[in-house]
C-alpha cells in the first residue's frame, strides 16, 4: 500500500514529461492576400498624395424563394454583386494586401480622393484566378491559395498593371505592380 502513491507519482511524472505524438506545426498565417505595390512610371516605389478607398466585389448566385398563390415556394437563382470596403481612405499608401474571393474572379474598385477636389477618380481592377485548396495537417485549418490567370484594369488614374508573381499563398510577397504616372516635383 505504501508503494501505490510512489508508483502513481512516477506514472504521473512520466506522463507529464513526455510530449504527445502530435506536435502542432501550423503556419502562423493561414490567410492568402494579393500584394499590390504602387510604383511610378520608372518602377520606383512611391506613396500616394491622394487618399484611396478600395472596395472588393464578387458575383454570387443567391437562391430566393417566391411564394405562389397556392402557398408553395418556388426557388429562383439571382446573380448578385457582393461588395465590401476593404480599405477606407488610406493616406500615403505604398502598397496594399487584399483578399481574393472563393469564386474564380475578384474585382477591386479604387476610388481616389484628393485634398483639392473631393473626388478625383476611380479605377477598377479585375482579377481572374484559379483556386487551390491547401491542407497542411489535421490540427491546422485548411488554406486557399490562388493562381492568377488574368488581370484587366481601367486607366483613369493608374497607368498600367503588371503581374509580378501569379502564385498567391500565405507568404507575403509582391504579386502586382500598379504603375502611376507621377510628375516630378522640384527638389
Amino acid at each position: 500500500m505504501r508503494k501505490l502513491p510512489v508508483i502513481l507519482g512516477l506514472l504521473l511524472l512520466l506522463c507529464v514529461s513526455f510530449p504527445a505524438c502530435e506536435v502542432e506545426n501550423c503556419p502562423p498565417n493561414s490567410m492568402s492576400y494579393a500584394y499590390f505595390s504602387l510604383v511610378d512610371q520608372n518602377g520606383r516605389s512611391f506613396s500616394t498624395s491622394d487618399t484611396i478607398t478600395i472596395v472588393g466585389q464578387t458575383h454570387a448566385n443567391i437562391v430566393v424563394y417566391d411564394t405562389l398563390t397556392d402557398g408553395s415556394l418556388r426557388p429562383r437563382t439571382v446573380d448578385s454583386l457582393i461588395s465590401d470596403t476593404l480599405v477606407n481612405r488610406e493616406a500615403g499608401a505604398k502598397s496594399f494586401e487584399l483578399p481574393l474571393s472563393y469564386n474564380t474572379s475578384t474585382q477591386f474598385v479604387f476610388s481616389y480622393h484628393s485634398l483639392e477636389r473631393m473626388f478625383a477618380g476611380r479605377d477598377t481592377i479585375s482579377i481572374t484566378h484559379r483556386n487551390i485548396p491547401y491542407f497542411f495537417n489535421l490540427d491546422c485549418s485548411s488554406m486557399m491559395f490562388y493562381e492568377v490567370t488574368g488581370v484587366t484594369s481601367t486607366h483613369h488614374r493608374l497607368d498600367s498593371l503588371t503581374i509580378t508573381n501569379p502564385n498567391i499563398d500565405n507568404n507575403e510577397k509582391e504579386n502586382f505592380k500598379i504603375y502611376f504616372t507621377v510628375i516630378a516635383s522640384d527638389e
